[in-house]
Protein backbone atom coordinates (compact mmCIF):
# COMPACT_ATOMS: atom_id res chain seq x y z
CA UNK A 1 0.00 0.00 0.00
CA UNK A 2 1.34 3.27 -0.84
CA UNK A 3 2.60 5.02 2.82
CA UNK A 4 1.70 8.45 1.46
CA UNK A 5 -2.17 7.61 0.84
CA UNK A 6 -1.94 5.27 4.37
CA UNK A 7 -0.66 8.39 6.47
CA UNK A 8 -2.43 11.30 4.26
CA UNK A 9 -5.35 10.29 4.04
CA UNK A 10 -6.35 6.47 5.32
CA UNK A 11 -5.79 6.76 8.72
CA UNK A 12 -7.06 9.85 8.92
CA UNK A 13 -10.44 8.62 7.71
CA UNK A 14 -9.75 5.53 10.13
CA UNK A 15 -9.35 8.07 13.20
CA UNK A 16 -13.38 9.95 11.83
CA UNK A 17 -15.00 6.47 11.29
CA UNK A 18 -14.00 4.88 14.66
CA UNK A 19 -14.73 7.84 16.54
CA UNK A 20 -18.17 8.23 15.01
CA UNK A 21 -18.99 4.91 15.21
CA UNK A 22 -18.91 5.48 19.23
CA UNK A 23 -22.14 7.48 19.77
CA UNK A 24 -25.20 6.44 18.49
CA UNK A 25 -27.20 5.36 16.84
CA UNK A 26 -23.87 2.78 16.64
CA UNK A 27 -22.43 2.91 20.62
CA UNK A 28 -19.43 1.39 20.23
CA UNK A 29 -18.31 2.68 22.63
CA UNK A 30 -14.86 0.53 23.30
CA UNK A 31 -13.90 2.62 20.00
CA UNK A 32 -13.30 5.41 21.55
CA UNK A 33 -11.01 3.90 23.83
CA UNK A 34 -8.48 3.98 20.43
CA UNK A 35 -9.91 5.64 18.24
CA UNK A 36 -7.51 8.77 18.05
CA UNK A 37 -4.64 6.55 18.19
CA UNK A 38 -4.05 6.11 13.56
CA UNK A 39 -4.27 9.69 13.79
CA UNK A 40 -1.75 9.85 16.36
CA UNK A 41 0.76 7.86 13.47
CA UNK A 42 -0.49 9.74 10.77
CA UNK A 43 0.55 13.13 12.60
CA UNK A 44 3.91 12.17 14.18
CA UNK A 45 6.11 12.55 10.81
CA UNK A 46 4.85 15.74 9.59
CA UNK A 47 5.46 19.35 9.60
CA UNK A 48 2.73 21.72 10.91
CA UNK A 49 0.87 22.41 8.11
CA UNK A 50 0.60 18.59 6.91
CA UNK A 51 -0.10 17.52 10.36
CA UNK A 52 -3.25 20.18 10.60
CA UNK A 53 -4.74 19.13 7.21
CA UNK A 54 -4.69 15.68 8.92
CA UNK A 55 -5.90 16.29 11.95
CA UNK A 56 -8.84 18.54 9.99
CA UNK A 57 -9.73 15.13 7.81
CA UNK A 58 -10.53 13.57 10.54
CA UNK A 59 -12.69 16.62 12.02
CA UNK A 60 -14.88 16.18 8.66
CA UNK A 61 -15.26 12.84 8.88
CA UNK A 62 -16.04 12.48 12.40
CA UNK A 63 -18.02 15.70 12.47
CA UNK A 64 -19.76 14.93 8.93
CA UNK A 65 -20.88 11.68 10.64
CA UNK A 66 -22.28 12.74 13.85
CA UNK A 67 -24.15 15.88 12.83
CA UNK A 68 -25.34 15.70 9.45
CA UNK A 69 -28.59 15.62 10.16
CA UNK A 70 -28.40 19.17 10.35
CA UNK A 71 -29.01 19.54 6.47
CA UNK A 72 -32.98 18.42 7.33
CA UNK A 73 -32.91 22.17 8.76
CA UNK A 74 -30.17 23.88 7.00
CA UNK A 75 -27.87 22.75 3.85
CA UNK A 76 -25.14 25.57 4.05
CA UNK A 77 -25.26 25.39 7.69
CA UNK A 78 -24.91 22.33 7.91
CA UNK A 79 -21.51 22.37 5.80
CA UNK A 80 -20.63 25.81 7.86
CA UNK A 81 -20.58 24.21 11.24
CA UNK A 82 -18.91 21.05 9.92
CA UNK A 83 -16.28 22.82 8.29
CA UNK A 84 -15.68 25.12 11.35
CA UNK A 85 -15.89 22.19 13.82
CA UNK A 86 -13.00 20.13 12.35
CA UNK A 87 -10.96 23.13 12.84
CA UNK A 88 -10.45 22.07 16.59
CA UNK A 89 -9.31 18.20 15.72
CA UNK A 90 -6.84 20.18 12.87
CA UNK A 91 -5.68 22.05 15.88
CA UNK A 92 -5.86 19.51 18.70
CA UNK A 93 -3.30 17.20 16.10
CA UNK A 94 -0.66 20.23 15.31
CA UNK A 95 -0.60 20.64 19.17
CA UNK A 96 -0.23 16.82 20.07
CA UNK A 97 2.65 16.75 17.85
CA UNK A 98 4.24 19.68 19.39
CA UNK A 99 4.29 18.20 22.19
CA UNK A 100 5.45 14.73 21.07
CA UNK A 101 8.84 16.41 19.80
CA UNK A 102 9.73 18.76 22.68
CA UNK A 103 9.37 15.82 24.63
CA UNK A 104 11.63 13.21 22.53
CA UNK A 105 14.24 16.14 22.67
CA UNK A 106 14.05 17.31 25.95
CA UNK A 107 14.36 13.36 27.07
CA UNK A 108 16.83 12.68 24.35
CA UNK A 109 19.03 15.85 24.99
CA UNK A 110 18.64 17.57 28.46
CA UNK A 111 19.85 20.27 29.15
CA UNK A 112 20.42 23.40 27.65
CA UNK A 113 20.93 21.76 24.08
CA UNK A 114 17.47 20.05 24.43
CA UNK A 115 15.72 23.41 25.61
CA UNK A 116 17.14 25.03 22.31
CA UNK A 117 15.97 22.44 20.07
CA UNK A 118 12.47 21.83 22.07
CA UNK A 119 11.89 25.47 21.54
CA UNK A 120 12.50 25.09 17.76
CA UNK A 121 9.96 22.28 17.63
CA UNK A 122 7.13 24.76 19.39
CA UNK A 123 8.08 27.44 16.65
CA UNK A 124 7.73 24.84 14.11
CA UNK A 125 11.48 24.13 12.74
CA UNK A 126 11.32 20.50 12.14
CA UNK A 127 14.56 20.17 10.67
CA UNK A 128 16.40 22.28 14.14
CA UNK A 129 14.28 19.80 16.38
CA UNK A 130 15.38 17.09 14.16
CA UNK A 131 13.93 13.89 16.43
CA UNK A 132 10.51 12.23 16.27
CA UNK A 133 8.77 9.08 18.04
CA UNK A 134 11.50 8.73 20.36
CA UNK A 135 14.21 8.44 17.85
CA UNK A 136 17.00 10.92 17.75
CA UNK A 137 17.82 11.04 13.97
CA UNK A 138 21.37 10.58 12.82
CA UNK A 139 22.70 8.65 16.29
CA UNK A 140 19.72 5.94 15.71
CA UNK A 141 19.50 5.94 19.79
CA UNK A 142 16.24 5.16 21.09
CA UNK A 143 14.61 7.24 23.76
CA UNK A 144 11.12 6.02 24.30
CA UNK A 145 11.23 6.14 28.54
CA UNK A 146 8.21 5.51 30.35
CA UNK A 147 7.67 8.88 32.20
CA UNK A 148 8.80 10.70 29.14
CA UNK A 149 5.46 9.14 27.45
CA UNK A 150 3.43 9.27 30.70
CA UNK A 151 3.92 12.77 30.77
CA UNK A 152 3.30 13.56 27.28
CA UNK A 153 -0.04 11.89 27.30
CA UNK A 154 -0.89 13.95 30.21
CA UNK A 155 -0.03 17.22 28.42
CA UNK A 156 -2.23 15.94 25.63
CA UNK A 157 -5.16 15.26 27.43
CA UNK A 158 -5.37 18.25 29.18
CA UNK A 159 -5.10 19.90 25.64
CA UNK A 160 -7.80 18.01 24.12
CA UNK A 161 -9.72 18.90 26.98
CA UNK A 162 -9.39 22.56 26.73
CA UNK A 163 -10.26 22.66 22.94
CA UNK A 164 -13.06 20.68 23.84
CA UNK A 165 -14.67 23.30 26.41
CA UNK A 166 -13.26 25.69 23.91
CA UNK A 167 -15.69 24.79 21.52
CA UNK A 168 -18.40 24.40 23.88
CA UNK A 169 -18.48 28.46 24.68
CA UNK A 170 -17.21 30.10 22.25
CA UNK A 171 -18.63 31.78 18.82
CA UNK A 172 -22.15 32.12 18.89
CA UNK A 173 -22.25 30.60 22.12
CA UNK A 174 -20.68 27.51 21.24
CA UNK A 175 -21.71 23.96 20.50
CA UNK A 176 -20.02 21.00 22.70
CA UNK A 177 -22.36 18.28 21.12
CA UNK A 178 -20.46 14.83 21.64
CA UNK A 179 -16.99 15.86 23.20
CA UNK A 180 -14.91 12.84 23.64
CA UNK A 181 -16.41 12.05 26.97
CA UNK A 182 -19.87 11.38 25.54
CA UNK A 183 -19.28 7.94 24.23
CA UNK A 184 -19.05 6.76 27.18
CA UNK A 185 -22.92 7.70 28.07
CA UNK A 186 -23.66 4.13 28.18
CA UNK A 187 -21.07 3.07 30.64
CA UNK A 188 -22.57 4.69 33.70
CA UNK A 189 -20.65 3.36 36.74
CA UNK A 190 -17.37 4.75 34.36
CA UNK A 191 -18.64 8.55 34.12
CA UNK A 192 -19.44 8.72 37.85
CA UNK A 193 -16.74 11.17 38.74
CA UNK A 194 -18.25 13.76 36.62
CA UNK A 195 -19.84 14.48 39.78
CA UNK A 196 -15.91 16.13 40.43
CA UNK A 197 -14.68 17.08 37.24
CA UNK A 198 -18.01 17.30 34.66
CA UNK A 199 -18.04 15.43 31.19
CA UNK A 200 -14.32 16.60 30.72
CA UNK A 201 -13.03 14.52 33.07
CA UNK A 202 -14.02 11.50 31.02
CA UNK A 203 -12.95 13.27 27.94
CA UNK A 204 -9.26 13.55 29.64
CA UNK A 205 -9.48 9.69 30.47
CA UNK A 206 -10.60 8.34 27.00
CA UNK A 207 -8.06 10.48 25.69
CA UNK A 208 -5.37 9.39 27.89
CA UNK A 209 -5.93 5.88 27.38
CA UNK A 210 -5.62 6.54 23.54
CA UNK A 211 -2.10 8.01 24.10
CA UNK A 212 -1.09 4.82 26.01
CA UNK A 213 -2.26 2.45 23.59
CA UNK A 214 -0.57 4.67 20.94
CA UNK A 215 2.74 4.75 22.71
CA UNK A 216 2.54 1.08 23.55
CA UNK A 217 1.70 0.40 19.75
CA UNK A 218 4.55 2.76 18.96
CA UNK A 219 6.77 0.77 21.17
CA UNK A 220 6.12 -2.98 19.28
CA UNK A 221 7.24 -1.39 15.88
CA UNK A 222 10.25 -0.04 17.43
CA UNK A 223 10.75 -3.44 18.71
CA UNK A 224 11.22 -4.89 15.51
CA UNK A 225 14.48 -2.07 14.92
CA UNK A 226 15.45 -1.71 18.74
CA UNK A 227 15.49 -5.70 20.20
CA UNK A 228 16.84 -3.86 23.25
CA UNK A 229 13.26 -2.46 24.00
CA UNK A 230 11.85 -6.23 24.13
CA UNK A 231 12.78 -5.16 28.11
CA UNK A 232 11.65 -2.36 28.77
CA UNK A 233 7.36 -3.14 30.31
CA UNK A 234 4.62 -1.09 28.85
CA UNK A 235 3.84 1.34 31.73
CA UNK A 236 1.98 4.15 29.87
CA UNK A 237 -0.70 1.02 29.17
CA UNK A 238 -0.75 -0.60 33.39
CA UNK A 239 -1.03 2.98 34.36
CA UNK A 240 -3.87 4.15 31.67
CA UNK A 241 -5.27 0.34 32.70
CA UNK A 242 -5.27 1.30 36.76
CA UNK A 243 -7.00 4.78 35.94
CA UNK A 244 -10.02 3.24 33.91
CA UNK A 245 -9.99 1.03 36.74
CA UNK A 246 -9.63 2.99 39.28
CA UNK A 247 -12.69 5.22 37.68
CA UNK A 248 -15.34 2.06 37.83
CA UNK A 249 -14.30 1.52 41.47
CA UNK A 250 -15.22 5.24 42.08
CA UNK A 251 -18.39 4.98 40.20
CA UNK A 252 -19.53 1.30 41.85
CA UNK A 253 -19.28 2.98 45.27
CA UNK A 254 -21.42 6.04 44.20
CA UNK A 255 -24.24 4.01 43.11
CA UNK A 256 -26.56 2.23 45.21
CA UNK A 257 -29.82 1.78 45.64
CA UNK A 258 -31.28 3.33 48.94
CA UNK A 259 -35.16 3.24 48.47
CA UNK A 260 -36.16 7.12 48.06
CA UNK A 261 -38.82 8.28 50.69
CA UNK A 262 -39.74 11.10 48.25
CA UNK A 263 -41.71 10.69 45.29
CA UNK A 264 -43.23 12.32 42.34
CA UNK A 265 -45.98 11.06 40.14
CA UNK A 266 -45.57 12.26 36.29
CA UNK A 267 -47.22 12.00 33.14
CA UNK A 268 -45.35 12.93 29.99
CA UNK A 269 -46.82 13.56 26.73
CA UNK A 270 -45.07 12.95 23.43
CA UNK A 271 -47.54 14.81 20.58
CA UNK A 272 -44.98 13.61 17.68
CA UNK A 273 -46.43 16.16 15.39
CA UNK A 274 -44.38 17.01 12.59
CA UNK A 275 -42.02 19.81 12.20
CA UNK A 276 -43.62 21.30 8.97
CA UNK A 277 -47.37 21.07 10.45
CA UNK A 278 -45.96 22.62 13.96
CA UNK A 279 -46.95 26.03 13.19
CA UNK A 280 -49.76 25.68 10.37
CA UNK A 281 -52.46 27.07 11.12
CA UNK A 282 -54.58 24.73 9.53
CA UNK A 283 -53.55 22.40 11.97
CA UNK A 284 -53.81 23.74 15.04
CA UNK A 285 -57.22 21.78 15.63
CA UNK A 286 -55.74 18.82 15.44
CA UNK A 287 -52.35 19.45 17.13
CA UNK A 288 -54.69 21.09 20.46
CA UNK A 289 -57.15 17.63 20.28
CA UNK A 290 -53.97 15.28 20.12
CA UNK A 291 -52.63 16.81 23.11
CA UNK A 292 -55.92 16.89 24.65
CA UNK A 293 -56.76 13.30 24.10
CA UNK A 294 -53.07 12.27 25.38
CA UNK A 295 -53.29 14.38 28.28
CA UNK A 296 -56.53 12.50 29.51
CA UNK A 297 -55.47 9.13 29.00
CA UNK A 298 -52.77 9.74 31.33
CA UNK A 299 -54.08 11.64 34.06
CA UNK A 300 -56.18 9.12 34.69
CA UNK A 301 -53.12 7.89 37.06
CA UNK A 302 -53.53 10.76 38.77
CA UNK A 303 -49.84 12.39 38.35
CA UNK A 304 -48.46 15.30 40.43
CA UNK A 305 -47.31 16.96 37.40
CA UNK A 306 -48.11 17.13 33.90
CA UNK A 307 -45.46 17.88 30.92
CA UNK A 308 -45.29 18.59 27.48
CA UNK A 309 -42.84 19.55 25.20
CA UNK A 310 -41.06 22.38 23.80
CA UNK A 311 -43.42 24.34 21.61
CA UNK A 312 -46.29 22.25 22.27
CA UNK A 313 -48.81 25.20 21.57
CA UNK A 314 -49.07 26.13 18.04
CA UNK A 315 -49.37 29.33 19.32
CA UNK A 316 -48.40 31.40 22.11
CA UNK A 317 -50.33 30.03 25.18
CA UNK A 318 -51.01 32.95 27.24
CA UNK A 319 -52.60 35.19 24.08
CA UNK A 320 -54.09 32.09 21.98
CA UNK A 321 -57.52 31.68 23.87
CA UNK A 322 -58.14 27.69 22.46
CA UNK A 323 -54.44 27.11 23.68
CA UNK A 324 -54.95 28.47 26.89
CA UNK A 325 -58.52 26.93 27.45
CA UNK A 326 -57.24 23.30 27.19
CA UNK A 327 -54.30 24.24 29.49
CA UNK A 328 -56.15 25.35 32.25
CA UNK A 329 -59.12 22.84 31.86
CA UNK A 330 -56.58 20.23 31.39
CA UNK A 331 -54.68 21.42 34.70
CA UNK A 332 -57.83 21.95 36.38
CA UNK A 333 -59.52 18.17 35.47
CA UNK A 334 -56.18 16.47 36.49
CA UNK A 335 -56.30 18.40 39.51
CA UNK A 336 -52.26 18.99 38.96
CA UNK A 337 -50.42 21.32 37.23
CA UNK A 338 -49.36 21.20 33.84
CA UNK A 339 -45.88 22.22 32.24
CA UNK A 340 -45.94 23.38 28.64
CA UNK A 341 -43.28 24.61 26.50
CA UNK A 342 -44.67 27.67 24.25
CA UNK A 343 -43.40 30.60 22.23
CA UNK A 344 -44.17 33.79 24.53
CA UNK A 345 -43.82 36.97 24.18
CA UNK A 346 -43.85 40.62 25.92
CA UNK A 347 -46.82 42.40 24.45
CA UNK A 348 -46.22 45.33 26.15
CA UNK A 349 -42.56 46.40 23.96
CA UNK A 350 -42.43 47.35 20.58
CA UNK A 351 -41.93 45.43 18.79
CA UNK A 352 -42.84 42.53 21.00
CA UNK A 353 -40.17 40.22 22.25
CA UNK A 354 -40.48 36.51 21.19
CA UNK A 355 -38.95 33.87 23.57
CA UNK A 356 -38.93 30.40 23.28
CA UNK A 357 -40.06 29.23 26.57
CA UNK A 358 -41.51 26.89 29.28
CA UNK A 359 -44.61 27.74 31.26
CA UNK A 360 -46.29 25.79 34.69
CA UNK A 361 -50.04 26.55 34.84
CA UNK A 362 -51.84 25.68 38.20
CA UNK A 363 -54.82 23.65 39.01
CA UNK A 364 -56.68 26.74 39.48
CA UNK A 365 -55.64 28.28 36.41
CA UNK A 366 -52.87 30.54 37.47
CA UNK A 367 -49.88 30.79 36.04
CA UNK A 368 -47.13 29.53 38.39
CA UNK A 369 -43.74 30.73 36.77
CA UNK A 370 -42.28 31.22 33.27
CA UNK A 371 -38.92 30.40 32.00
CA UNK A 372 -38.15 31.75 29.15
CA UNK A 373 -34.82 30.16 27.18
CA UNK A 374 -31.49 31.23 28.11
CA UNK A 375 -29.43 29.67 25.30
CA UNK A 376 -30.41 30.01 21.77
CA UNK A 377 -29.27 27.63 18.86
CA UNK A 378 -27.31 30.05 16.20
CA UNK A 379 -29.35 30.05 13.33
CA UNK A 380 -32.50 28.30 13.62
CA UNK A 381 -33.24 30.50 16.91
CA UNK A 382 -31.93 33.58 16.08
CA UNK A 383 -29.32 34.45 13.26
CA UNK A 384 -26.14 36.04 14.79
CA UNK A 385 -25.57 39.36 13.84
CA UNK A 386 -28.72 39.85 12.20
CA UNK A 387 -29.23 43.80 13.32
CA UNK A 388 -25.92 44.52 11.78
CA UNK A 389 -27.23 43.28 8.65
CA UNK A 390 -24.73 40.59 7.51
CA UNK A 391 -26.08 39.03 4.34
CA UNK A 392 -24.69 35.70 3.92
CA UNK A 393 -25.60 34.79 7.50
CA UNK A 394 -29.10 34.76 6.81
CA UNK A 395 -28.34 32.32 4.20
CA UNK A 396 -27.46 29.84 7.03
CA UNK A 397 -31.16 29.80 9.06
CA UNK A 398 -33.66 27.28 8.67
CA UNK A 399 -35.28 26.33 5.15
CA UNK A 400 -38.71 27.13 4.45
CA UNK A 401 -38.64 30.06 7.18
CA UNK A 402 -38.00 33.86 5.89
CA UNK A 403 -35.28 35.19 7.72
CA UNK A 404 -35.80 38.72 7.57
CA UNK A 405 -34.04 41.10 10.16
CA UNK A 406 -36.91 40.38 13.20
CA UNK A 407 -36.06 36.70 12.88
CA UNK A 408 -35.47 34.83 15.92
CA UNK A 409 -36.37 34.85 19.24
CA UNK A 410 -34.61 36.46 22.23
CA UNK A 411 -32.49 35.20 25.13
CA UNK A 412 -34.05 34.64 28.35
CA UNK A 413 -31.79 35.79 31.49
CA UNK A 414 -33.43 34.29 34.34
CA UNK A 415 -33.10 30.82 35.96
CA UNK A 416 -36.90 29.96 36.81
CA UNK A 417 -37.46 27.72 39.85
CA UNK A 418 -40.89 25.97 39.80
CA UNK A 419 -42.83 24.31 42.51
CA UNK A 420 -44.96 21.48 42.61
CA UNK A 421 -46.04 20.02 46.07
CA UNK A 422 -43.37 21.42 47.90
CA UNK A 423 -40.92 20.02 45.31
CA UNK A 424 -38.41 22.40 43.26
CA UNK A 425 -37.28 21.71 39.20
CA UNK A 426 -35.71 23.69 37.14
CA UNK A 427 -36.84 23.59 32.99
CA UNK A 428 -33.91 23.93 30.26
CA UNK A 429 -35.43 23.60 27.05
CA UNK A 430 -33.91 21.90 23.87
CA UNK A 431 -30.44 21.47 23.70
CA UNK A 432 -29.48 23.23 26.83
CA UNK A 433 -29.04 20.30 28.34
CA UNK A 434 -26.11 19.84 26.75
CA UNK A 435 -24.85 22.85 28.27
CA UNK A 436 -23.18 22.00 31.71
CA UNK A 437 -22.39 25.38 32.87
CA UNK A 438 -25.82 26.52 32.30
CA UNK A 439 -27.15 23.68 33.38
CA UNK A 440 -25.38 23.53 37.01
CA UNK A 441 -26.55 27.45 37.33
CA UNK A 442 -29.94 25.67 37.91
CA UNK A 443 -29.12 23.13 40.76
CA UNK A 444 -26.97 25.49 42.79
CA UNK A 445 -30.65 26.97 43.40
CA UNK A 446 -31.88 24.16 44.88
CA UNK A 447 -33.91 21.96 42.72
CA UNK A 448 -34.69 18.48 43.57
CA UNK A 449 -34.88 17.60 40.10
CA UNK A 450 -34.28 18.96 36.72
CA UNK A 451 -37.20 18.77 33.01
CA UNK A 452 -35.72 19.58 29.70
CA UNK A 453 -38.67 19.93 27.18
CA UNK A 454 -37.19 19.41 23.33
CA UNK A 455 -38.20 19.25 20.00
CA UNK A 456 -36.51 17.34 17.55
CA UNK A 457 -38.84 16.41 14.85
CA UNK A 458 -36.66 19.11 13.74
CA UNK A 459 -33.82 16.46 12.60
CA UNK A 460 -36.74 13.92 11.49
CA UNK A 461 -35.66 10.35 12.31
CA UNK A 462 -32.58 10.68 12.41
CA UNK A 463 -30.27 9.89 15.39
CA UNK A 464 -30.19 13.12 16.31
CA UNK A 465 -32.84 12.64 19.27
CA UNK A 466 -30.49 9.25 20.76
CA UNK A 467 -27.08 11.61 20.73
CA UNK A 468 -29.01 14.30 22.50
CA UNK A 469 -30.43 12.26 25.35
CA UNK A 470 -25.99 10.62 25.17
CA UNK A 471 -24.74 13.86 25.94
CA UNK A 472 -27.74 14.97 28.19
CA UNK A 473 -27.17 12.07 30.63
CA UNK A 474 -23.96 13.63 32.25
CA UNK A 475 -25.90 15.92 33.59
CA UNK A 476 -27.46 13.89 35.73
CA UNK A 477 -24.25 12.48 36.45
CA UNK A 478 -22.34 15.96 37.29
CA UNK A 479 -25.33 17.29 39.54
CA UNK A 480 -26.57 13.92 41.18
CA UNK A 481 -30.24 15.27 40.09
CA UNK A 482 -33.05 13.22 37.52
CA UNK A 483 -33.47 14.33 34.45
CA UNK A 484 -36.99 14.22 33.44
CA UNK A 485 -37.07 14.66 29.34
CA UNK A 486 -40.45 15.22 27.48
CA UNK A 487 -40.32 15.56 23.77
CA UNK A 488 -42.29 16.14 20.60
CA UNK A 489 -40.93 13.00 18.75
CA UNK A 490 -37.15 12.34 20.31
CA UNK A 491 -36.37 10.60 23.51
CA UNK A 492 -39.32 11.31 26.11
CA UNK A 493 -37.70 9.32 29.66
CA UNK A 494 -36.52 9.89 33.07
CA UNK A 495 -32.51 9.59 33.73
CA UNK A 496 -31.91 9.05 37.34
CA UNK A 497 -29.38 11.10 39.77
CA UNK A 498 -26.51 8.58 38.33
CA UNK A 499 -27.29 8.62 34.34
CA UNK A 500 -29.60 5.53 33.97
CA UNK A 501 -32.23 6.04 32.10
CA UNK A 502 -34.97 4.38 33.92
CA UNK A 503 -38.48 5.45 31.89
CA UNK A 504 -38.67 5.41 28.25
CA UNK A 505 -41.30 6.02 25.57
CA UNK A 506 -41.02 4.96 21.99
CA UNK A 507 -39.23 7.75 19.90
CA UNK A 508 -41.33 9.23 16.83
CA UNK A 509 -44.38 7.58 18.13
CA UNK A 510 -47.68 9.70 19.95
CA UNK A 511 -48.67 8.53 22.99
CA UNK A 512 -48.13 9.75 26.69
CA UNK A 513 -46.00 7.88 29.68
CA UNK A 514 -46.89 7.86 33.63
CA UNK A 515 -43.88 7.40 35.82
CA UNK A 516 -43.41 7.90 39.81
CA UNK A 517 -39.88 9.96 39.90
CA UNK A 518 -37.56 8.75 43.19
CA UNK A 519 -36.03 12.11 44.19
CA UNK A 520 -32.53 11.88 46.15
CA UNK A 521 -33.28 11.56 49.80
CA UNK A 522 -29.56 13.92 49.77
CA UNK A 523 -29.83 16.68 48.10
CA UNK A 524 -26.03 17.60 48.78
CA UNK A 525 -24.41 20.07 46.36
CA UNK A 526 -21.73 18.20 43.93
CA UNK A 527 -17.89 19.62 43.58
CA UNK A 528 -19.12 20.18 40.25
CA UNK A 529 -22.58 22.27 40.96
CA UNK A 530 -20.74 24.26 43.23
CA UNK A 531 -17.34 25.04 41.28
CA UNK A 532 -17.78 24.39 37.55
CA UNK A 533 -15.04 23.84 34.60
CA UNK A 534 -12.38 23.72 37.82
CA UNK A 535 -10.77 20.98 36.18
CA UNK A 536 -10.46 22.51 32.78
CA UNK A 537 -9.01 25.70 34.16
CA UNK A 538 -6.19 23.13 35.64
CA UNK A 539 -6.16 21.32 32.11
CA UNK A 540 -5.78 24.71 30.17
CA UNK A 541 -2.92 25.87 33.17
CA UNK A 542 -0.63 22.90 33.27
CA UNK A 543 -0.91 22.50 29.01
CA UNK A 544 -0.51 26.11 28.36
CA UNK A 545 2.99 26.66 31.03
CA UNK A 546 4.56 23.27 29.21
CA UNK A 547 4.23 24.64 25.69
CA UNK A 548 5.05 28.35 26.94
CA UNK A 549 7.93 26.81 29.26
CA UNK A 550 9.80 25.97 25.51
CA UNK A 551 8.30 29.05 23.98
CA UNK A 552 10.14 31.37 25.96
CA UNK A 553 13.26 29.54 25.79
CA UNK A 554 13.15 29.61 21.85
CA UNK A 555 13.30 33.66 22.39
CA UNK A 556 15.44 33.37 25.08
CA UNK A 557 17.74 30.43 24.80
CA UNK A 558 20.08 29.61 27.61
CA UNK A 559 23.51 29.28 26.55
CA UNK A 560 25.29 25.75 26.49
CA UNK A 561 27.34 24.57 29.38
CA UNK A 562 25.41 27.54 31.50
Amino acid sequence: MNMVLLHRWLLPIATGVLLALAYPPFNFSQLAWLALVPLLFAAQRCDRGETFRRGYIAGLVFFGATVWWIIHVTLPGMVALVAFLALYFGAAAVLFTIVNRVFDIVNTLGGAEGDKRAAAAVDGDRKAADAEAGVEQGKGTVSDSAWRNLLVATVCSAVWVTLEWVRGRFLFGGFGWNGLGVSQHSVVPLIQFASVTGVYGVSALVCFVNFALFFTARRFVLKLYHPELLRQPSWEFYVAMLLVCAAFLYGLRQIHGDESPCKLRLALVQGNIPQTLKFDPHEKPMILERYRTLTEKAIILKPDLIIWPETATPQPMRYDADSFALVTNLAAKADACLLTGTIDATPHSSPPELFNGAILVCPDGRIAGIYHKIHLVPFGEYVPLRRLAVPFLKLLGPKGYEVGDDYGFENGKEFTVFEVGGVQFGTVICFEDTMPDLYRHFVQRGVDFMVNVTNDAWFKTSPAAEMHLANAVFRAAETRRPLVRCTNNGVTCVVDEFGFVRTRLQPFTDGSVNCELALPAARAITFYTQHGDVFVGVCALFGSAVILRFAVARRFPLKSGS
